[in-house]
């Protein structure tokens, strides 16, 4: 009985091995098969995460612009903000 549990243990390790060779190969026929282009991306000047970032703040700048039309330096002394007073 011991015997058969370790042949068994061990056909389970040799059937796991060669799963995961056999999964390897195949990432790597898959790879292969469509090469990443590093060409296109090196001749960009920016990354496209650069390009969004620029064009989220340019949205946020005129988000902020459409809901804050007015700087607070062109309002007159009477709608500023007074700090709070202690009671």
């Amino acid at each position: 009985m011991r015997e058969f549990r370790s042949r068994l243990l061990l056909g389970l390790l040799l059937g796991a091995l060669l799963l995961s060779a056999g999964l390897n190969v195949y990432c790597l026929r898959q790879l292969e098969a469509r090469p990443l282009n590093y060409e296109l991306e090196a001749g960009m000047p920016v990354s496209v995460t650069e390009l969004e970032l620029a064009q989220a703040r340019a949205a946020l700048a005129a988000c902020q612009q459409a809901t804050h039309p007015t700087a607070y330096d062109s309002l007159p002394d009477s709608l500023l903000p007074r700090p709070l007073t202690a009671f």
